[in-house]
């Protein structure tokens, strides 16, 4: 196992807005704050991204963004990967009237990450699992793959791969974390797939703890699946946040 001394830590406030894709944001909701309709949150949908520059669409909230008067100040607030974000931006209108938003260099987190989430390279071997028609009896024949991990939380990791893997797809996996006294499978569930370096790709995955199987899936087929990887529970991953929590500070240190 080896570590980075980058290390994403909880209490930062403010992100580079450059570190964001937000070409993912297409046909996505989003709330507007202007002074122009203080105390009031307007809703529209953004339907173009270019670089910095975000389309929305003109006939939200009634009508209301169509009458947003041009060049002024705003702030957008939209969901991306999960986490809600705040963006500081300009309201542009051009000549057809389409209102378009120029987006800031800072991106503001609007709630905290709930679990530690640290730099960290592990090797992965990995399979992926076709849930809903699963056969306990062809575990022995799943094609595993070897990776590594770019960072690692108990909620979940980011792991580098060759080739994109579609949401949601579920992967049993081997996570070498040992010194943590991680469980040897659990079952992940992917949330989305970034182009990274050299042609791979960075796939978050998110874990699936026992206590939200049975949201997650219907009884028969948790019947199928092996009982192993729900091994890992809502204390172990209390346990393994506090862990991480530690090692981040010792490294910090040393």
């Amino acid at each position: 196992m080896t570590s980075s001394a980058q290390q994403t830590r909880p209490e930062e406030s403010h992100l580079d807005a450059t570190q964001f894709d937000f070409s993912q944001l297409v046909g996505h909701n989003l709330m507007l704050f202007s002074k122009q309709f203080p105390g009031r949150s307007l809703k529209s949908r953004v339907v173009l991204v270019s670089d910095r520059e975000i389309t929305i669409d003109r006939s939200g909230s009634s009508g209301l963004i169509d009458s947003l008067v041009n060049n002024q100040k705003v702030t957008i607030q939209v969901d991306y990967k999960g986490q809600q974000v705040a963006v500081p931006a300009t309201l542009r209108r051009n000549a057809t009237g389409a209102c378009k938003i120029i987006l800031g260099e800072k991106v503001v987190p609007l709630r905290r990450r709930r679990f530690t989430r640290v730099t960290m390279s592990c090797p992965v071997k990995l399979a992926a699992v076709p849930v809903a028609t699963f056969n306990p009896q062809k575990l022995a024949h799943l094609r595993w793959l070897e990776t590594v991990t770019i960072n690692v939380s108990p909620g979940g990791t980011l792991i580098d791969f060759t080739s994109r893997l579609e949401s949601p797809t579920y992967l049993f996996m081997n996570i070498a974390l040992k010194d943590f006294s991680f469980p040897s499978l659990v079952l992940g569930q992917v949330l989305y797939s970034l182009p990274g370096e050299t042609g791979h790709f960075h796939v978050g995955v998110e874990f699936i703890v026992r206590e939200i199987r049975q949201r997650r899936f219907p009884r028969i087929t948790l019947k199928r699946l092996p009982p192993e990887v729900f091994e890992y529970n809502e204390a172990q991953r209390r346990k393994l946040n506090n862990n991480l929590a530690a090692w981040m500070q010792k490294t910090s240190q040393s």
